[in-house]
């Protein structure tokens, strides 16, 4: 009963927060729309002050075509990579390139 307690106040926030910002979820969820840097940046605020981090990544996702973004994700994904070198050894990452790579 818990979890459905707390599913339901999770969906309830949601809710709220698209009914308020109608037009970002718009934007979040339609592919190729006219959507910039400077928007996008607003949307990931709004998302991360109301705890639905969650949508970030599918704003992300949705909009993976979009330059700025596959821009974002090359300097993420070598943010990452440069954390994992300083903490395992160059023999660990050359393991995990090799299997991604697959």
């Amino acid at each position: 009963m818990h979890r459905n307690k707390k599913a339901g106040k999770r969906s309830r926030k949601l809710l709220k927060w698209i009914q308020r910002y109608a037009g970002y979820w718009h934007l979040i969820c339609t592919p190729g729309c006219d959507l910039d840097m400077t928007v996008t940046r607003n949307i990931i605020h709004s998302l991360a002050e109301n705890g639905l981090h969650e949508f970030i990544f599918v704003l992300m996702t949705v909009h993976r075509e979009k330059e700025f973004l596959k821009n974002l994700s090359s300097f993420l994904n070598l943010d990452l990579m440069l954390e994992e070198i300083r903490r395992q050894d160059m023999d660990e990452i050359v393991r995990m390139l090799d299997e991604n790579l697959r």
